[in-house]
């Protein structure tokens, strides 16, 4: 069993190795609070773990631990830019370590955030491996920027209370280093009094190391000692390489802490190359915290995608940097051409000695991958005994136990490892079993013989742990219910989710281009692709260009192709003809209306007669999708019979007139084909069936929604309006809508506002006209939240919410069909308005 003193040395391991808060050390009280132990037991292993030499501690309040030097790395060599930018700063340090009557006194100079701090870490290493270091506690840092405010108690860290050197740090710290950080906060006697305390603690029969640390243009007054003087590059005067390198450092953390892969745009790696960072390192790490966190929130509810990292997501400040790529194009692209842009959460960084060790990449290391790899894998596993202790306190032990042993087996079984939330997830579901506890409807056996010819591996798994649950619990799990453990399994397959992209086809060299930019700068998202026709271009050869294009960009769910005119079309339809890639496409005649009126312009000389002549060109245009009727598609799992019944429904009480067509789902393929056959004769007004097909943007009705209603209301619901609304002011507001609204499309607005109303009416017992005030503002809220138009939360909304907090959990619930359906978070300044309007209206 583990004892204390380990369980504490593992936990300063984690956090000093895989937590950038703690490269500088971690305090007593953090670990206490990390373990939940009493800070002095806790004080008292650490201490005992120093005695071991398996840990150092400083001298800084409050005391800080590290890990002892471990002889598997050499100092300096995980530095990046050891081979290279750092050379000769090694050299000059190693230098004044080993010099011959002793070690010498270091001046580092560098500015602000170049990598001070780990650069001493490494001369403290070396000189504990050179054993020039004899004191237990090796090192004392005293940062003169703590101390700008209070000149006395620097002087007294420095010089010791009223003056007297006996009983100073210096006395404390023979045989260690000192190091005085931020020099240039000492003013002028400090200074002249610390250069006296030098040439005095030099006549020490084991004198400290002395390290001052200063900016680069900062000069340390004369001494009679020597004094070695190291500067360190900034970010801009490294090399390329090894700026790429300090990045993907970085992005690494970030991908592990978040627990997620990420990824970047090439042009963000040339951006955050390019810029200027007044604090060097800290400020670039800071700038890719930001980014990250910016593209996170978009796929914080998409677990199993990447993260990606578009431009956008960058500072202006840091965008403005990718104005300087014409002048480096050859730089950058000796680094960035091959280079890898994903940041996966398995790979290994050694953080322990701060920003500037070496990440994924180890080229500069000794550092053996493997033993990396064994690092972090215990740390997890001391996660993993951490989550199976708290799960002990609600699921049985010995259930705990048999999954354990039984897990092995499964995952030899699968040829996949079980995630924790699986394992978790059984052993509740076990426990349940167990307990005898109300549990959900057991799987039919018809679903249970579907689920073992379907995911017969699976199956077998969850068989052989019923075997064993038997065994040494005496409990029987019938057959149906094993389905319901399969399920668990089934549950953690991997699963990719494809998506469509877009592709602007048009006409002359740059317009498609410009359009492309445009788009992704504003969405944000980056799917968006474009081909440029060149106007003189043999139509073959475009063809040929455009159909590897379009080969180049699916990803498997088709391509969206926005063209203007010409025999685009054409094309289009014969590629889609040749491969298995699923085309859509929209014609927007930009080009070919601008055409038009210029020739027109050409000959006449009224401008009205121009606009009027246009105006109906484009009417005539657009006519044919004007006059056709609106058809409603009844559809059902089970063949024709629940959308017939359905169809004759509507056709029996609607006044609307509407066509209604009864389709079978079938294969998907099958119904978007009969869809876009449709859609040539009809314009689609509404799926209605059991289920949403998610296809052109088509608004669905759920056959529960048509049926919670009376036959009375059928066609308010047919046309999305809320059960008390008046159908003339809602048909007003959404006309409204569609002229005012830039990113909110009304059709996902007809489909999510209705019920939301209906839910807000019946709690809060609205009137007609507070239906409508509220139906405004919360399209115009959607709207704003899409436009980036958000406020943070403020301290009377705090109030507010706090005040009202059933009412606010009430709200989030009714909101969340409109952040699933839109992709956005409406955040507590809006909920805090919502409750605002409603509690005046009770």
């Amino acid at each position: 069993m583990e004892t204390t003193r380990e369980l504490i040395y593992d936990m300063v391991r984690k956090l000093v190795l895989t937590d950038t808060r703690y490269h500088d050390g971690v305090t007593a009280m953090v670990i206490a609070t990390q373990l939940k132990m009493q800070r002095t037991n806790v004080s008292a292993a650490l201490n005992a773990l120093v005695r071991e030499h398996k840990l150092v501690k400083t001298k800084t309040r409050p005391v800080q631990f590290l890990l002892a030097t471990s002889g598997s790395q050499e100092p300096f060599t995980g530095l990046i830019g050891s081979l290279n930018s750092l050379q000769h700063a090694i050299k000059l340090a190693k230098a004044a370590v080993l010099y011959p009557s002793g070690p010498l006194n270091i001046h580092i100079a560098a500015n602000d955030g170049a990598g001070s701090t780990a650069f001493v870490h490494e001369i403290r290493d070396f000189a504990r491996q050179q054993g020039m270091l004899t004191a237990a506690d090796s090192t004392t840092v005293v940062n003169c920027r703590n101390y700008a405010d209070d000149i006395h108690q620097l002087d007294s860290q420095l010089f010791g209370e009223h003056g007297e050197f006996a009983n100073s740090l210096w006395w404390q710290c023979q045989g260690g280093i000192v190091v005085i950080d931020h020099y240039d906060y000492l003013d002028g006697p400090q200074r002249a009094q610390l250069m006296t305390v030098m040439e005095t603690v030099a006549t020490f029969k084991q004198p400290p190391l002395i390290i001052l640390v200063s900016g680069v243009e900062q000069q340390v007054l004369g001494t009679q000692q020597l004094i070695m003087k190291i500067e360190l590059p900034d970010f801009k005067r490294r090399p390329w390489s090894e700026r790429w390198a300090l990045i993907r450092h970085f992005l690494t953390i970030e991908a592990q802490q978040s627990k997620r892969t990420i990824r970047v745009e090439l042009d963000v790696a040339r951006a955050l190359m390019l810029a200027n960072y007044d604090q060097n390192l800290k400020t670039l790490k800071a700038t890719i915290t930001m980014a990250c966190a910016q593209a996170y929130v978009r796929f914080i509810t998409d677990t199993d995608r990447e993260v990606r990292v578009y431009f956008a997501d960058l500072s202006p400040v840091v965008q403005q940097a990718l104005t300087q790529e014409r002048d480096y194009q050859k730089e950058l692209a000796a680094v960035l051409e091959t280079a890898d842009l994903s940041f996966e959460t398995n790979t290994t960084s050694n953080l322990n000695l701060g920003s500037l060790k070496v990440g994924r990449q180890q080229a500069e290391s000794n550092t053996s991958a493997d033993q990396s790899l064994s690092v972090i894998d215990q740390d997890v596993g001391k996660q993993l005994e951490s989550n199976t202790h708290n799960l002990a306190q609600i699921v049985a032990p010995i259930i705990i136990e048999i999954v354990r042993d039984w897990q092995p087996d499964c995952e030899r079984l699968l040829g996949r490892p079980l995630t924790e939330s699986v394992f978790n997830g059984l052993c509740l579901h076990i426990n349940g079993i167990y307990r005898q506890m109300p549990m959900t409807k057991s799987a039919s056996l018809t679903t249970a013989a579907q689920l073992q010819s379907q995911y017969a591996v699976e199956y077998e798994a969850a068989v052989k742990l019923t075997q064993v649950l038997a065994t040494k619990l005496n409990l029987s799990i019938p057959t149906a219910e094993v389905s319901l453990l399969v399920t668990f399994l089934v549950a953690q397959s991997p699963v990719t989710r494809q998506h469509p992209v877009v592709l602007y086809v048009m006409h002359g060299m740059g317009t498609a281009s410009a359009l492309m930019r445009t788009t992704n700068t504003l969405s944000m998202i980056n799917n968006t692709y474009a081909y440029d026709v060149d106007l003189a271009a043999d139509s073959v050869m475009v063809m040929k260009a455009l159909k590897h294009k379009i080969s180049e960009i699916d990803g498997g769910a088709g391509v969206i192709i926005i063209y203007d005119m010409g025999a685009i079309k054409w094309m289009l339809t014969t590629i889609q003809g040749e491969l298995s890639t699923k085309i859509r496409m929209l014609q927007i005649p930009v080009t070919l209306v601008g055409l038009d009126a210029a020739r027109k312009s050409a000959r006449a000389t009224d401008i009205d007669d121009v606009y009027h002549l246009v105006k109906v060109d484009l009417q005539q245009l657009n006519a044919k999708k004007m006059t056709k009727d609106e058809l409603i598609i009844t559809l059902c799992h089970t063949g024709e019979g629940g959308a017939a019944q359905l169809k004759d429904y509507i056709d029996k009480y609607s006044r609307l007139q509407m066509r209604v067509k009864a389709l079978a789902i079938g294969h998907r393929d099958e119904l978007v084909a009969t869809v876009l056959r449709l859609q040539q004769v009809y314009q689609i007004h509404a799926f209605v069936g059991t289920f949403d097909p998610q296809l052109f943007g088509i608004p669905f009705i759920s056959m529960a929604t048509v049926f919670e209603h009376s036959h009375q209301q059928l066609d308010q619901v047919l046309m999305f309006r809320p059960e008390a609304g008046h159908w003339d002011t809602y048909n007003q507001i959404y006309q409204y809508f569609k002229t005012q609204f830039e990113y909110a499309e009304v059709a996902k607005l007809q489909r999510v506002l209705p019920p939301l109303m209906d839910d807000l009416t019946t709690l809060y017992q609205l009137t007609e006209d507070q239906q409508i005030g509220l139906f405004v503002h919360l399209g115009s809220m959607i709207e704003r939240i899409l436009a980036g138009k958000t406020e943070t939360t403020t301290p009377p909304t705090r109030k507010l919410i706090t005040q009202y907090s059933d009412d606010y959990q009430q709200l989030r619930r009714c909101l969340r069909p409109i952040e699933q359906t839109f992709k956005l978070i409406v955040n507590d300044e809006m909920i805090g308005t919502l409750l605002v309007i409603l509690s005046q209206l009770r």
